[in-house]
């Protein structure tokens, strides 16, 4: 219930982003919720959808399976008549309040988690299907499933081109990331990995087949939109084998007959995040991940052979007495040590955050007082690396920048890094450096401008004027993908460059 009412909640908030009452979290979009894009909130409310649609389809049961106050007294026939209210209106609310916001969320990963959610908890609550494959002959069960493969394929099909260029972008990040899993197939890259490796390997396909067609829709990727590849991606098939026992046991999972319907529920829910993470990253969402992780306790709750094992189980007091003991002990010491960290880490935060907002205000030496403060818990953290770093290098601290974005690269990369350490290695003079950073960075997502822009002016001011007059042309070839006044500026210098090299091969400047 507590799930449900927080999916209204971020309901209602998204509305009321949508009417001009609050403001988005991000720039480019007019609904957030409380998250930074409408992917990830998208993701949220398709966690709750479930969950609140399985609580009213199956009320009645849910309702008789709870352990509800003695009603012997006035005060629990109250309590009682709020708890039975409660479950059969507020699961209702949360149905309304969602299904009115999630097709704003523009997010198609959610759309394919609701509908197909709804389609088996409507099944499973009316059997239509089961009653009506009863009824017809085997041509008609064939024509229905035709049809309904037909429906099916045409409806993949228009949510594939309502967004085309974001499809396609999925599809070549899930073939690049079939690269990494070549390279590393039993045991992966690593843990939390992905993010660390996948770029270079765009880099590296760029570089091998030019700027096809696939670059205008590349970018800096931290996710695969896929968490079954990016799993394997980082555990291996030996770990995706692990994780496929793990689901099997979960599905496998029974609970009594009293609490079959909860069981169904909390089961549903687990497949709404799983259809969502084929296309989306809700392992990357924290509220998402709390989600599941109450899912999971449920179901171990309900687990039916789990509570025959522990009726059997025999203890005595003293040992029990003992157990509950050391529990306590054990969970009272975490909590202290926990608190300590969190405190810690919380801190350190709040000074990457004024980090940020001194180095957007130009005051760098604050800046980088702040991330050196924050950098003892942070240093393993890529983004927090990538900032403190590209502040260095502004601020020409460059052997200190070149240590700290190097290191960020083993948690991260991005062409912002490689940028920065391009930068870093110019302001050094050392341009071979310098050169292969640039380039890294432009193979990395070849429709981008400024890489190629930086390594022409690393030439010209190098004195390489073959190379600066041959990158000054490919810049002024280059398709623009999305036109700017930055890039209208880039090429007026790349002709200035064109110009000014042609003069001095020919001996005619003034």
């Amino acid at each position: 219930m507590a799930i449900v009412i927080s999916g209204i909640i971020q309901a209602i908030y998204g509305n009321l982003q949508l009417l001009g009452y609050y403001p988005s979290n991000h720039s480019g979009f007019k609904l957030t919720g409380s998250y930074f894009n409408p992917g990830p909130y998208a993701g949220f409310l398709a966690s709750v959808f479930p969950i609140a649609l399985g609580l009213y389809l199956f009320r009645e049961k849910v309702i008789s399976s709870l352990v509800l106050f003695n009603a012997s007294t006035k005060r629990d026939l109250i309590l009682n008549t709020i708890t039975k209210l409660s479950f059969e209106y507020v699961p209702l609310l949360g149905i309304i309040s969602i299904v009115l916001i999630i097709p704003a969320t523009q997010s198609r990963a959610a759309w394919l988690a609701v509908l197909i959610i709804s389609l088996l908890l409507f099944e499973l609550r009316y059997q239509i299907l089961k009653t009506l494959f009863k009824q017809l002959t085997n041509l008609k069960k064939a024509i229905l499933i035709a049809g309904s493969v037909l429906i099916i394929g045409i409806s993949l099909f228009g949510i594939y081109h309502l967004k085309k260029g974001s499809s396609d972008g999925r599809l070549f990040i899930w073939k690049t990331a079939t690269e990494i899993i070549k390279d590393n197939p039993f045991f992966g890259v690593g843990f939390d990995r992905f993010k660390a490796y996948y770029m270079n390997y765009q880099a590296h396909y760029f570089s091998e087949h030019g700027e096809t067609p696939e670059a205008l829709v590349a970018d800096n990727s931290y996710y695969a939109f896929n968490e079954f590849i990016q799993f394997i991606t980082e555990q291996g098939v030996f770990g995706f084998i692990i994780l496929i026992l793990i689901l099997y046991f979960i599905i496998k999972t029974s609970a009594r007959k009293e609490n079959k319907e909860l069981s169904i529920i909390l089961k549903i829910s687990l497949v709404s995040i799983g259809v969502f993470a084929f296309f989306s990253y809700p392992m990357e969402i924290l509220p998402i991940k709390l989600i599941m992780l109450v899912l999971l306790a449920g179901l171990a709750l309900l687990d039916q052979s789990k509570t025959k094992r522990f009726q059997s189980l025999k203890i005595n007091s003293s040992i029990k007495l003992a157990l509950k003991t050391s529990i306590l002990v054990s969970l009272l010491l975490i909590s202290v040590f926990s608190f300590n960290y969190v405190n810690r880490l919380d801190a350190s935060f709040k000074n990457w955050k004024l980090a940020q907002s001194s180095y957007q205000y130009g005051d760098y030496e604050s800046a980088i007082a702040e991330y050196q403060a924050a950098y003892p818990k942070l240093k393993n953290n890529g983004e927090f690396l990538m900032n403190y770093g590209k502040a260095l290098s502004i601020y020409k601290q460059d052997k200190k920048a070149i240590q700290i974005l190097e290191r960020s690269k083993t948690h991260l990369n991005t062409t912002i890094i490689e940028t920065a350490l391009g930068d870093t290695y110019k302001n050094m003079k050392q341009y071979k450096q310098a050169e292969a950073a640039y380039k890294h960075a432009a193979n990395m997502i070849p429709s981008r401008f400024y890489p190629p822009y930086l390594l022409a002016k690393l030439y010209d001011e190098s004195g390489q004027n073959g190379k600066a007059l041959a990158m000054a042309k490919t810049i002024l070839s280059k398709d623009v993908k999305i036109p700017s006044t930055a890039i209208k500026e880039i090429r007026q210098e790349m002709k200035h460059i064109i110009t000014k090299t042609n003069c001095l091969t020919k001996n005619q400047c003034q």
